[in-house]
């Protein structure tokens, strides 16, 4: 027997390893809980599991933590620490596979300490400690490392695998740690073994496949407005809004135009696009004049109005005064009315009276008008 499984067995006698825990589920108080901790024979067991994790040893350590949930001896508060404690530590370490399996038995865990963390607002109990929770989180951490270090391998090739894999996981409900993985070697990537990866992403977003989030990273770190126009046509709607609020700091101010502007046509982000389009319309021309020319559209119309109003500019008013008073689609008019509102400055109120004052439009929209003018 090697002085490591010495040390483990003689353990395992000492907290009577092979019984259930006799600890049932109990409320504690933060005070006691802090008290059952600051135990010398706790400290020393929180600092031999430290010393295994030191030392990289995961199957030992794993090992020493099966002891630990299945003794007698220590306290429900203290065994539930010492647990958790060990547990993050052996996150940060690579894995056997014994220790992974002895992780995956102790994922069943269920919380025994529990504790009211304001009693003021809820009776409610929450777990002090919850070692199930934390072992879970443990294998999904490895999960990822192990992804991240294999994609680095796969991009350091040269080879488009880690696309074939991300896609392949795109049907998994839930956070998946091993896509999570590779977008991790994704955005660490040296930027030179980027552009290889390139062409195997762009087909498989154009035909469907499940890799907008890479799609995304890849789009910012080389800046490339076609992947961009890719993510915004058909990625899923979350990864999409991600990416209007990255193009402008991605692309020169002229591109991430036109590529928001392609954004606008769909539905499901077009509101998004269109704000953002007025920050660029700050310093672009041809973005304000997206504005103007979207303001009396029926679907991003508000939107637009929202992103001219935001801009606080003294020529903004006149312009949309103008383009009302030639406005004849009733709907237009109300578009232009609402831009000039929610400008709310000075010379837009000049413009709403002046609009006033014409009898143009509804009688419900002028209605409408001299209210809020205070008529």
């Amino acid at each position: 027997m090697t002085g490591g499984n010495a040390r483990i067995f003689a353990l395992a006698l000492a907290l009577s390893l092979g019984g259930p825990a006799s600890h049932a589920a109990r409320v504690v108080d933060p005070a006691s809980a802090r008290e059952a901790i600051a135990n010398p024979a706790v400290m020393a067991l929180d600092a031999e599991l430290a010393a295994l994790a030191a030392g990289n040893r995961a199957t030992e350590l794993a090992a020493r933590l099966e002891v630990i949930a299945h003794g007698r001896t220590l306290t429900d508060v203290a065994q539930e620490w010492l647990l958790d404690r060990g547990l993050h530590a052996l996150a940060r370490i690579a894995p056997t596979r014994e220790a992974r399996a002895t992780i995956a038995r102790l994922a069943t865990r269920r919380p025994t300490v529990y504790t009211r963390v304001d009693r003021d607002h809820s009776e409610r109990a929450t777990p002090l400690y919850d070692a199930g929770a934390t072992a879970r989180f443990v294998l999904r951490n490895w999960d990822r490392s192990a992804a991240r270090e294999g994609t680095r391998a796969d991009l350091a090739a040269g080879t488009t695998s880690a696309v074939d894999r991300f896609a392949s996981r795109g049907a998994i409900e839930g956070a998946d740690p091993v896509r999570a993985g590779i977008a991790d070697a994704f955005r660490a990537a040296p930027l030179g073994q980027l552009p290889a990866q390139r062409a195997a992403i762009a087909e498989s977003v154009a035909r469907g496949g499940r890799v907008d989030d890479i799609a995304l990273i890849v789009a910012e770190r080389l800046a490339d407005r076609e992947l961009f126009s890719l993510v915004f046509g058909h990625a899923d709607e979350p990864v999409a809004l991600a990416a209007v609020s990255s193009v402008s700091r991605s692309l020169d101010a002229h591109s991430a135009f036109e590529a928001l502007a392609l954004a606008s046509r769909r539905e499901a982000i077009a509101s998004a696009a269109v704000l953002e389009i007025g920050k660029l319309a700050r310093n672009d021309s041809a973005a304000r004049r997206f504005l103007f020319d979207s303001v009396a559209a029926p679907d991003i119309g508000p939107s637009a109005a929202a992103a001219l109003a935001a801009l606080h500019d003294s020529a903004v008013p006149a312009e949309l005064g103008r383009r009302l008073g030639e406005a004849q689609p009733e709907q237009s008019r109300r578009l232009l009315v609402l831009a000039l509102r929610l400008d709310a400055s000075p010379a837009a109120r000049a413009e709403l009276e002046r609009f006033a004052k014409t009898d143009s439009g509804s009688a419900q929209l002028q209605k409408e008008v001299r209210r809020w003018l205070g008529r």
